[in-house]
């Protein structure tokens, strides 16, 4: 077997900076990463929902814990591109919208209070906000603009730019899957063996039921649905200074993201929207294939692009598609980042908001596996992992 200091199971928006930071400290790393399918209906899996081309990212929040992990991401994006000749993060501007009643009151207030502390983050109502960027919100919906320092970034490109640069400080990449751990022995999916002197597992929605951790970590992985609506070049140009935008409908109790056009692999520029509060949950490997086989819940998709018109009136399509995603909600709110005995660390847990700032969850999961503590870092809570 050929043996290495550290390996990091899973190449995501955790793992590879993970990989990353370890390698770049000098240590031996195999970063153990499939790649992604031509074709998630004709893959066996692993799947994940950071094959994109687009995620909002943003120093906003409703939360000061992520907020805090944001801003330390976004700070070090253009050290990235700089040293890894890729395009990461777009500034088009991020809003965060919401009520000061109904049941969204705490996590308005929570964002509001955030802004307070974001320099060039500026208050704006729904008038002005229509009047400025030709978003309509509720009535008396209250906003945060952030016109600098927020936007979207590219996951495929930061992907492969913490995987490069892991390369580049010396790491092995494994472009296959892992199937079983025993210690720190991990076998992998042709039936060839790494042993290495520390595992980490950050298998994102899969790591409730991949068996590469000790016990199954208390956390929910749910199937949610995307929309996209294709949009002619000319839309695309009429609509091209759209911020990032997170908002309440009316008469909703959950909130919608809706990123600004991108251009996809496919060459066409898409408008992408999410945000789900309910529907069915994952399990199982198999259940997670059986989903990512398919193209999401048609009603939830027709809710979404119904919302994406009525908050871009006039909106011109070209076309409708929609596809799955998968969402882990930890019982803590936060990511798991923790080591757990000699032999592993676990790192997952993204919470529906780890792509933007996944560079600093890499780093305290580094932390974590050399026997540091990830609380220590400058963060008011704990990363502890709690089990079901």
């Amino acid at each position: 077997m050929e043996s290495f200091d550290f390996i990091v199971i899973g190449g995501g928006m955790m793992g590879a900076p993970c990989a990353r930071y370890l390698a770049e400290a000098g240590h031996r790393v195999a970063l153990v990463c499939p790649p992604e399918p031509a074709r998630y209906a004709d893959s066996a899996g692993p799947f994940a929902s950071h094959w994109d081309a687009a995620r909002i990212t943003r120093h906003v929040a409703s939360d000061p814990v992520w907020a805090r992990a944001s801003a330390r991401s976004i700070a070090r994006y253009s050290d990235l591109e700089a040293r890894s000749g890729r395009r990461i993060y777009h500034e088009t501007g991020a809003l965060m919208a919401g009520l000061r009643d109904g049941p969204l009151a705490d996590w308005t207030a929570g964002f509001l209070r955030v802004a307070d502390g974001v320099e060039g983050a500026a208050r704006l109502d729904a008038a002005e906000v229509r009047d400025r960027l030709g978003i309509a919100l509720p009535v008396g919906a209250v906003s945060s603009f952030e016109a600098t320092g927020g936007g979207w970034m590219d996951p495929r490109a930061m992907r492969a730019a913490q995987t490069e640069l892991a390369q580049a400080a010396g790491a092995t990449l494994i472009p296959q899957a892992a199937t079983a751990r025993a210690g720190g022995t991990v076998t992998l999916a042709d039936g060839s063996r790494l042993a290495g002197g520390h595992v980490v597992v950050a298998t994102g929605p899969h790591a409730g039921s991949d068996g590469l951790l000790p016990a199954r970590p208390a956390m929910t992985v749910w199937a949610r649905t995307v929309a996209f609506a294709r949009l002619s070049e000319a839309e695309g140009a009429r609509l091209a200074a759209l911020p990032s935008l997170i908002w309440v409908p009316e008469g909703w109790d959950h909130d919608l993201y809706m990123l600004p056009p991108v251009r996809y692999p496919d060459g066409r520029l898409y408008l992408k929207i999410g945000g789900q509060k309910d529907g069915p949950t994952i399990g199982s490997g198999g259940a997670m294939r059986d989903w990512f086989h398919g193209t999401g819940d048609p009603q939830v998709g027709a809710r979404l692009l119904a919302e994406m018109r009525r908050v871009l009136p006039g909106l011109d399509v070209e076309a409708e598609r929609l596809g799955p995603c998968a969402v882990v909600w930890s019982r803590t709110g936060y990511p798991y980042i923790e080591r757990l005995d000699e032999h592993v660390t676990v790192l997952c847990g993204g919470n529906g908001a780890s792509a933007k700032c996944g560079d600093e969850w890499g780093r305290l999961g580094a932390v974590a596996a050399t026997g540091g503590d990830p609380s220590g870092e400058g963060y008011p809570e704990g990363f502890a992992a709690a089990w079901d």
